[in-house]
């Protein structure tokens, strides 16, 4: 079993980040059960945006998942992180609270409107969870604004609404095309509305991964061009009031958007980098140092100086 590469100090330290309510702290001895973790993931996803800001905004693009960093980079710092950095940590600070949980990888489906449509290799990571009671969930804060904002039950076909009109579902079955022999896999669905096609996001399996795992699937996301994200700057963070998640705001290589019971609102495209950094600073609360920001000078997201 995988124990914590978190202290109490820093967990106590995330939870503030966070702004998890009080009664969820450790002095209050929590239950490990569904509220909790439903909880942690609303504040998560409120507070640690999904970005992939480094691999733009830096000389040498890197993304290290060793815990010690992306509590740095977190906490410290008040940055975010793409899949494999929001999830790993996420895991980190399950197994320090004492969750029954591991880590698996996920593919990604692109549509047709993508440069590599179709089923990717392993790209994303899942965190399930088995309380006490047997059932299970699978948590995920690190999708980006198609994620979900609660933990999903680990059930076939139950739906489960979002954010808006955003409804959620898990499939389980074979994948036509994917593979020879037909293995039964997971697969977590999203559409936009009761009168909208559902749209397949991710497929894992209920197999664990290792730290080993991430660092090969990390390669490929951070330095191949053929990996959207290498090309593309993006920014999502959920907004909240009070306990309830009611939106997103999005940063799309030079246009930041609000998104509003499901709808997107186009608030401002930048015509410079100054803009954008100002942006950053302004919706997701991200400085950039001197450095960073001259980091993006020969990259293709570049905007003009």
């Amino acid at each position: 079993m995988t124990i914590s590469d978190l202290t109490a100090d820093q967990v106590k330290r995330y939870f503030a980040h966070i702004e998890l309510p009080d009664r969820f702290r450790s002095d209050k001895g929590p239950n490990l059960d569904f509220d909790f973790l439903a909880s942690i993931q609303k504040h998560h996803i409120t507070k640690i945006p999904y970005e992939n800001i480094a691999l733009h905004y830096n000389n040498i693009p890197y993304i290290s998942l060793d815990v010690s960093d992306i509590y740095h980079k977190f906490v410290e710092r008040g940055r975010g992180g793409y899949c494999m950095e929001n999830n790993i940590f996420l895991h980190h600070v399950l197994r320090f609270l004492g969750f029954q949980v591991y880590l698996t990888g996920a593919r990604l489906f692109r549509d047709s409107t993508s440069p590599n449509p179709g089923w990717s290799g392993w790209e994303h990571a899942v965190n399930i969870i088995t309380l006490a009671d047997r059932t299970q969930y699978i948590m995920d804060v690190g999708y980006g604004g198609d994620g979900p904002t609660a933990p999903l039950p680990l059930t076939a076909d139950k739906v489960t609404p979002n954010i808006g009109t955003q409804e959620l579902r898990l499939l389980y079955g074979t994948m036509p095309g994917l593979l020879e022999d037909q293995q039964n896999l997971w697969t977590y669905q999203f559409r936009n509305g009761i009168d909208q096609p559902w749209k397949s996001a991710y497929a894992f399996y209920e197999i664990q991964f290792f730290r080993s795992d991430f660092e090969i699937m990390n390669l490929y996301t951070s330095r191949s061009p053929s990996c959207f994200l290498t090309s593309k700057l993006l920014a999502i963070k959920f907004l909240r009031a009070e306990e309830d998640v009611f939106g997103k705001v999005i940063l799309e290589g030079e246009k930041f958007k609000n998104n509003l019971g499901g709808k997107n609102w186009l608030m401002k495209t930048c015509q410079t980098e100054q803009e954008r950094v100002e942006g950053l600073h302004e919706h997701f609360g991200i400085s950039l140092t001197e450095e960073e920001r001259a980091g993006i000078l020969d990259k293709k997201s570049a905007l003009p100086m």
